[in-house]
């Protein structure tokens, strides 16, 4: 069986190693070819979740299952302006 983990990339201190894309896809196209959800979960080392939030985010491209960025689209409200900022440096 392939190894489905990247472990190089990650240090022992991760408390989980993160499934690559390629794993995602496996899972979520043998999901959808009416196979058992604990032979798949047993079979790529995922959760029930985390297989169910794949499949949901599935759209037939490879890219749909890319972990997304959980930075803000915009500044904080209350953020410094430039001004106050140099005006900080200053002190």
């Amino acid at each position: 069986m392939k190894n489905y983990y990247n472990r190089k990339t990650y240090k022992k201190t991760q408390r989980y190693t993160p499934h690559t894309l390629e794993t995602r896809l496996a899972a979520v196209k043998t999901y959808r070819n009416k196979n058992s959800i604990s032979f798949i979960c047993r079979r790529y080392k995922v959760s029930k979740a985390s297989l169910m939030r794949w499949n949901k985010k599935y759209d037939g491209t490879k890219e749909s299952l890319m972990d997304k960025s959980h930075k803000p689209h915009s500044q904080h409200p209350n953020a410094h302006t430039a001004e106050e900022l140099a005006w900080i440096k200053k002190i």
